[in-house]
């Protein structure tokens, strides 16, 4: 999509409805929120466990969702009732639950991130900028690590850094050859391997504090509240926010 937002700076006040909001994430979130000085007010906290009427009616800007699949499906139930926008972070969705954002993107502004994170927003383009001038000589690897109650795998990062992989080389990049693995609290890290006869390049990124996703789908929240609708994804933020580096 086509952003409509001239500056990705967070502007104004903005009314949040948190789903999955007792989860490690959505309380991580919550705080970031009451620590903001009224730039942002969670006016609807949305767990798993409540029923969906307990925030049905309630006005908002946005809707921040980390959940899991059904709880995704509970989350564009509200943004389409609340016509605001829907921030998805959640990973592992089913195709059933693709199609239902896909459907919803015609009616609200709905950006997919399956990482809030500003380094895997530059990585993204860095792995992209790789593969599109490194040629088939040179063999690709992706490696991720995560906590051992991360449920799918591979990761929703390690998809879309094998998705610019295909994107810079014209060719599909098969997610069998993600190197997943889930072992102690690990946060989350991503590497990727340019490896030829003669030389490795290696892009990588570790995640050391949950706190930086917070502060990531807070920045992200704000813009696709400016959005017009339509489906967007992290780099369409990004390439707004080179824009104004320039």
């Amino acid at each position: 999509m086509t952003p409509q937002s001239p500056n990705p700076c967070q502007v104004g006040s903005l009314r949040v409805c948190l789903n999955g909001a007792s989860g490690r994430m959505g309380e991580r979130i919550d705080r970031a929120c009451q620590a903001s000085g009224g730039r942002l007010t969670v006016v609807a906290r949305n767990s798993l466990e409540a029923p969906l009427s307990d925030v049905t009616g309630l006005a908002f800007d946005v809707v921040i969702d980390f959940s899991n699949d059904s709880g995704a499906r509970r989350a564009i139930e509200l943004a389409l009732g609340a016509r605001c926008a829907l921030l998805t972070a959640t990973t592992g969705l089913s195709d059933a639950t693709h199609l239902l954002l896909k459907n919803a993107s015609a009616s609200i502004p709905l950006l997919i991130a399956p990482n809030t994170s500003l380094g895997i927003a530059v990585m993204r383009h860095l792995v992209f900028e790789a593969a599109r001038f490194l040629d088939s000589s040179f063999d690709v690897s992706i490696r991720e690590v995560h906590h051992t109650k991360k449920r799918d795998q591979p990761s929703g990062t390690a998809i879309s850094l094998a998705e610019s992989v295909s994107h810079g080389r014209g060719s599909p990049f098969k997610i069998e050859q993600i190197h997943s693995i889930r072992e102690g609290d690990v946060v989350g890290d991503h590497a990727i391997a340019f490896t030829s006869a003669g030389e490795t390049l290696t892009i990588a990124h570790h995640a050391r504090d949950r706190d930086l996703f917070a502060l990531g789908a807070i920045q992200l929240a704000f813009w696709i509240s400016k959005q017009r609708p339509g489906r967007y994804g992290l780099d369409d933020w990004f390439a707004e926010l080179k824009e104004t580096k320039r």
